[in-house]
């Protein structure tokens, strides 16, 4: 078989024998020093590996970045290969599904595959190797057996201290409910004594309910006089209010004929408005040209005397200029500006001229808006006076009808009154005989009460007797308890023969370093089962 086949089967070995191989391989180069890492890499990749666990032999590539990240590796499962191919570790063809913990390990450590796969680096002492496996499997076997006893021996004294305690509080239940069965009889007797007072009482408050029945039938019928008083009052006031509301009516009407005629001279001003409008349009677009023109003749006579000012003034190179500046305006022909004024002067007056008749129509219809606003005005005002004449003499038939009201709630008020203490005696009745009710119920609760304590006693017997068998199995779970120390002693006895052995197997030339590290180690791990006082480590 070639290195390549070796290297594949190798590859398929579990985690633990690839990672046992190498230690043996490269103990002497390096790998002495990094046992306890590769203990670490078997663990984890037994922890990511779902399916097979600690059988498995390969990560898939997504396991396979975890696993890298979990040892703060930065490199990816891509660039492994790739170094692993320029070696021929891997065939360049070859597209491996899973990540064999092998391949890792020649990558981190740069090891030679060819030397990893050379047999004869595994040690030869085959026999004494299989004989240190087999005391090893003996012994993970006595742990596991005690485990198994120690955990049946925990879980009975679990459930048999449970079982007590749940009998110990039902039967502090039991005795619970009997006092409180004690306690309800004598509360259900107190309750039937203050049933009878509380009947004697209803009949007391019956008889002050008739004498205060006869007082508030008294005062319904000086109610009754007082508010028929006040409805008499009333309808004088709302007779007042209609003849207020009469002239109010009236001075509504004249407001509106005078606001109809401000609304018709207000047309008429409007008509005049719009017939005059287009002749003040014509006349402002006329003055607002005319306005220009005299702009731009202000403004040709401005720069003439600024020219002239700066040809008298400053240095001769600023005079020459504002003397040239000069000659070039006043070469300037002034004919169209002056004959755009006279046309625009003379237009002007032409559309005053045409203006004039028109815009005296319009004051006329405006001074005739203005009458008819103030007579609309005046109408206003009487039509206010006389809503509020209109509104004093509604407050008043309000005020009648308020206090009619008040005079018919009194009455209403002192006829509740009359039917409250009717049904304040009825009331009183009722409570005397609920009262009676309510004794015989207590005369009930108590005999119920006597019953439940009986019962509460024959509970709290039998969570007694369950209590006492729960006992029993407490103190039998005590043997299975030494049962499983014996297996434990029994374990460590072995425990103790296995690391002896491998002190000798040690001591012999050609010995399978890695292979007799992980034995120790695996050894050391089966003192976690042990306890600290017998020579076991912490979990």
């Amino acid at each position: 078989m070639g290195d390549y086949d070796k290297l594949q089967a190798l590859c398929k070995k579990t985690y633990k024998e690839q990672a046992v191989w190498f230690l043996n391989c490269f103990w002497e180069e390096f790998a002495s020093r990094e046992a306890e890492i590769f203990w670490q890499y078997v663990l984890k990749n037994a922890e990511l590996d779902l399916e097979q666990h600690e059988l498995g032999s390969g990560l898939d590539e997504m396991k396979a970045h975890v696993f890298l990240e979990k040892f703060d590796e930065t490199l990816t499962v891509r660039d492994m290969r790739d170094k692993l191919r320029s070696t021929g570790a891997i065939g360049q063809n070859d597209r491996p599904k899973t990540v064999p913990l092998t391949h890792y390990l020649l990558y981190k450590y740069s090891a030679d595959w060819h030397l990893l796969v050379d047999e004869g680096r595994q040690g030869d002492n085959k026999e004494e190797m299989a004989k240190a496996e087999a005391l090893l499997a003996k012994v993970q076997a006595a742990f596991r057996e005690s485990e198994a006893k120690a955990s049946a021996a925990r879980t009975a004294l679990v459930e048999a201290q449970n079982a007590e305690n749940a009998a110990k509080s039902r039967e502090a239940d039991a005795k619970a409910r009997e006092a409180e069965a004690v306690a309800a009889e004598q509360r259900a007797t107190q309750r039937e004594a203050e049933a009878v007072a509380a009947e004697n009482a209803a009949v007391q408050r019956e008889e002050e309910a008739v004498a205060s029945e006869k007082q508030a039938v008294a005062a319904e019928n000086a109610a009754v006089q007082r508010e028929d008083e006040a409805k008499q009052r009333e309808a004088a006031a709302r007779a007042s209010e209609a003849e207020a509301k009469a002239r109010e009516a009236d001075a509504r009407a004249s407001e509106s004929e005078a606001k109809a005629r401000e609304s018709d001279a207000r047309a008429r001003e409007e008509e005049a408005k719009v017939a005059e409008a287009p002749f003040k349009a014509a006349l402002e677009e006329v003055s607002a040209a005319l306005a220009e023109v005299h702009k731009q003749e202000s403004e040709y006579q401005g720069k003439i005397a600024d020219c002239e000012r700066r040809a008298s003034s400053g240095g001769v190179v600023q005079q020459g200029q504002a003397k040239n500046e000069l000659a070039q305006l006043k070469a300037e022909d002034p004919l169209p500006l002056r004959r755009a004024k006279i046309t625009l002067e003379a237009a002007e007056k032409r559309a005053a001229k045409a203006r004039a008749p028109f815009e005296a129509a319009t004051k006329v219809a405006s001074d005739a808006r203005q009458v008819a606003s103030d007579a609309a005005d005046a109408a206003s005002r009487d039509a206010q006076k006389a809503s509020q004449a209109r509104q004093a003499a509604e407050n008043d038939a309000n005020a009648a009808t308020q206090a009619a009201q008040r005079a018919s709630q009194a009455r209403e008020q002192a006829s509740q009154a009359r039917e409250a203490a009717s049904r304040a005696r009825e009331q009183a009745t009722r409570a005397r005989e609920d009262a009676q009710a309510a004794r015989r119920a207590a005369t009930a609760a108590r005999e119920e009460a006597q019953a439940a304590r009986q019962a509460a006693a024959q509970a709290r017997e039998q969570a007694t007797r369950a209590r006492e068998a729960a006992a029993a199995a407490a103190r039998a779970s005590e043997a299975a308890k030494d049962a499983a120390e014996a297996a434990l002693d029994d374990a460590a006895r072995q425990l103790e023969e296995a690391e002896a052995y491998l002190v000798v197997v040690k001591s012999k030339p050609g010995q399978s370093f890695g292979s007799l590290w992980w034995i120790d180690r695996e050894l050391h791990e089966q003192r976690k089962y042990l306890p600290t006082s017998r020579g076991g480590i912490a979990k």
